[in-house]
């Protein structure tokens, strides 16, 4: 039997398997700033893929889909390949999120393939291991215009040195330093986390 998603309100809640709290107002900045769902591009319009890295169990990914399944043919999740030992006992890494919304690569080093990234318009980050991961997506990423980037404040010097060489932060309401952030509606996060929204500088 698959387990019932969790409920979410407009007070970030923890979760065992997500990195970061969940809330309604997250999905719905979620929703608000990354690039439109819409058919397969062609050379001249722009990307609509979405790419969420390092989605682990993929609860995120799963309610942003469940709140907004008119996204269901352009956002991913991209997860690390688990080890075979994991394989062997039956283990799996994504529990949440469905298969054909799901990219697996071979290591944290990773990035999807080359004709993805060409397609991609938007990337979510949620708890990266390294600001050199999130550098060689922006890098080879050529498309893309908006990046979301959820951690916790302690983190934030270190990604936004990569970030703001790359793009324009847009504000994003807050409800004061280590308070969360705010949308209408109520906070996106827990106390001691940020989201950062980046959009691709174009001067």
């Amino acid at each position: 039997m698959t387990t019932p998603l969790p409920t979410l309100t407009t007070t970030p809640t923890r979760h065992p398997t997500s990195c970061t709290s969940l809330s309604l107002p997250l999905l719905s900045l979620l929703n608000r700033v990354l690039p439109s769902p819409g058919p397969p591009h062609t050379s001249s319009s722009s990307p609509t893929l979405t790419l969420s890295i390092g989605s682990g169990p993929g609860l995120l990914e799963a309610l942003f889909l469940h709140h907004y399944p008119s996204r269901s043919a352009s956002f991913y999740g991209v997860e690390v390949a688990p080890p075979i030992s994991q394989l062997k006992e039956g283990k799996e890494v994504n529990t949440w999120l469905p298969e054909q919304n799901t990219v697996t690569v071979p290591g944290t080093w990773a990035l999807v393939d080359k004709e993805m990234l060409g397609e991609v318009g938007g990337l979510v980050f949620v708890y990266p291991r390294s600001g050199g991961l999130v550098g060689r997506y922006l890098e080879e990423a050529e498309r893309v215009e908006v990046v979301v980037w959820i951690g916790p404040w302690c983190d934030v010097e270190e990604y936004e040195e990569v970030l703001k060489v790359w793009g324009v932060r847009q504000e994003v309401p807050m409800g004061g330093e280590g308070d969360g952030e705010e949308e209408e509606g109520g906070k996106l996060v827990e106390e001691g986390e940020v989201v950062l929204v980046y959009r691709r500088r174009t001067e």
